[in-house]
């Protein structure tokens, strides 16, 4: 895992427009999933994903910022 998160740390720009994570990732994360998650009140702890994770830039855009948000995310997967 560890591995992984570097060579996520590497291709991800340090802050980034939350629509361009679907391109960025390959699809492995999907915007759409990533807003969902942050409006609905009644995620359980574990999905919920940290407000440090999100900048705001002007009234609309939303800015993800790299490394809290893949800290979280890298919670999220288990082995197949």
């Amino acid at each position: 895992m560890n591995e992984l998160l570097a060579q996520m740390q590497d291709h991800l720009p340090p802050v980034f427009a939350g629509v361009e994570i679907d391109q960025l990732t390959g699809n492995a994360i999907r915007w759409r999933t990533i807003q969902n998650l942050r409006a609905c009140r009644n995620v359980p702890e574990r999905k919920k994903i940290p407000q440090g994770c999100f900048k705001k830039d002007g009234n609309r855009k939303i800015l993800i910022v790299r490394d809290p948000f893949l800290s979280w995310w890298f919670t999220q997967l288990e082995d197949a």
